[in-house]
């Protein structure tokens, strides 16, 4: 019976013990706060060591979370979607096709692929080609049906910008709904080489850049304004005759015709003639599939979705997760955002989360209307984390420090492998949010959290490295 009496003490000394460590970790990081100039109130961090918190700081308050909001998007999809599901781009037509011509129109229906990329687009046309058409008598039809025609989420910050982060989402879309703009230097003074990948009839270019002599001059400026239904790519300012190639990235405006501009493209290449126009329109009852191709499996979307933040991604993926409720329930409707992000509440519901105690307006995070804390978005973590099924995919899909997607140039001289973490950036946010791999123990999960100027904002990414390293050598 003696021994019984040293147990309360034995717990007692345990849980100061863990207070201790606790209280140890958050001194060093408010020392690091200290020294980088920062305010606590400013910044929101929770790391969590198998359910015990080891530094909350600032952990309840709402803040913007930029692209952390993918950390929930990410756990929705994979819990809520089969792991297998695929998506399906399909070729239809009701016209006969009468030696080598289509005596009507043919019909692209597009299935919300996030992945459909040129090698989807040659895998489809090759496919068709192999039903011995040369000629399309009638119209190109791209039917966007599954989605509303909501091609930019009122969620959304409302300001459009041309750059590929903005990208329309359509049922119809192709190749991220963004083109590369490759540009070289040409001869001296003449024009800068300029290549459009992928290149067709949709996009005009404009090329007022020049070459010149001196050495270092890099004053290139690429812009995108909308003609007629179609994107003007403008290039301007110079280029030094010794610069390497550069690529900037540009979203296009109207995904339909861009896709529809495309496949006619890829058609022609393959020796098949349009006679008509590519329009918008609807798959004609009756028809007959011609031609499909499936995406790629659901974890690689995802992974695509948290490797590089990509914000078309996260919104098709959602809008795929209203589509196929809408298909479940025998319903007659398009699939739109607003019922894409009641199931992401659902989700949320299930982990206990209370609506009046967050904001999701925006699946993607391009927006400064959400709001979560450091605490929540640990939650949703650690339910990810305790879900055996869906977290080596989760896990698989976040950058890795100093190796890939938007952490490949992080923590390269800090043993960064361990760092698996997704990024959150907009002008005055910085968020960083995952999983610190530590030898021969668990790892710990963590949310970091940034909200105020944007000059501050620079240096919040290199506080945050410093936290990590911190942790790491725990």
């Amino acid at each position: 019976m003696k021994y019984l009496r040293f147990i309360p003490l034995l717990f007692c000394l345990l849980q100061v013990s863990l207070v201790r460590a606790s209280s140890e970790m958050e001194l060093e990081f408010k020392k690091l706060i200290k020294k980088h100039h920062f305010s606590e109130s400013s910044l929101g961090l929770f790391v969590d060591d198998e359910g015990k918190s080891i530094v909350d700081i600032n952990a309840g308050s709402l803040m913007v979370p930029a692209s952390l909001t993918k950390i929930v998007t990410g756990g929705a999809i994979l819990t809520l979607l089969p792991l297998n599901k695929k998506f399906t781009t399909e070729l239809w037509s009701k016209a006969p096709i009468e030696g080598a011509n289509m005596k009507g129109s043919l019909c692209l229906k597009g299935g919300g692929d996030p992945s459909f990329v040129s090698e989807k687009m040659w895998y489809l046309v090759n496919e068709f080609v192999r039903t011995n058409t040369l000629a399309i008598e009638g119209d190109l039809l791209i039917d966007n049906s599954r989605f509303d025609s909501e091609n930019f989420d009122s969620g959304r910050d409302s300001r459009r910008v041309d750059r590929a982060f903005d990208a329309p989402v359509s049922a119809s879309s192709f190749n991220w709904n963004s083109v590369n703009v490759y540009i070289r230097p040409g001869k001296i003074g003449e024009p800068t080489q300029v290549f459009l990948d992928p290149k067709n009839d949709y996009l005009i270019l404009e090329n007022n850049s020049k070459t010149v002599a001196k050495n270092g001059v890099k004053g290139i400026d690429v812009s995108r304004v909308t003609i007629n239904s179609k994107d003007k790519i403008i290039v301007s300012g110079s280029l030094s005759s010794n610069a390497p190639e550069m690529v900037v990235y540009k979203s296009i405006s109207n995904p339909d015709l861009w896709l529809g501009s495309h496949l006619k493209e890829f058609l022609s290449q393959r020796g098949v003639s349009l006679k008509g126009k590519v329009k918008v329109g609807t798959c004609e009852k009756g028809s007959v599939l011609l031609a499909s191709v499936q995406s790629k499996n659901l974890v690689e979307m995802t992974s695509d979705m948290l490797k590089f933040s990509n914000n078309f991604v996260a919104e098709m993926l959602v809008k795929n997760l209203a589509a196929d409720d809408i298909m479940a329930n025998g319903l007659n409707k398009s699939a739109n955002m607003k019922d894409g992000i009641e199931s992401l509440k659902k989700y949320l519901d299930k982990l206990g989360f209370k609506r009046k105690d967050y904001v999701l307006e925006n699946v993607s995070g391009l927006t400064r209307d959400n709001r979560f804390t450091a605490r929540q978005l640990s939650t949703v973590l650690t339910s990810i984390r305790n879900d055996f099924l869906i977290f080596p995919e989760f896990l698989s899909g976040l950058p890795i420090a100093g190796v890939d997607g938007t952490m490949k140039n992080r923590l390269k001289n800090n043993d960064g492998v361990l760092v698996r973490a997704k990024t959150g950036y907009l002008d005055g946010v910085v968020g960083l949010a995952g999983f610190i791999g530590r030898p021969n123990e668990s790892a710990l999960s963590f949310v970091f959290m940034f909200n105020g100027s944007f000059e501050q904002g620079l240096a919040a990414r290199n506080l945050f490295d410093e936290m990590l390293s911190k942790l790491v050598l725990k």
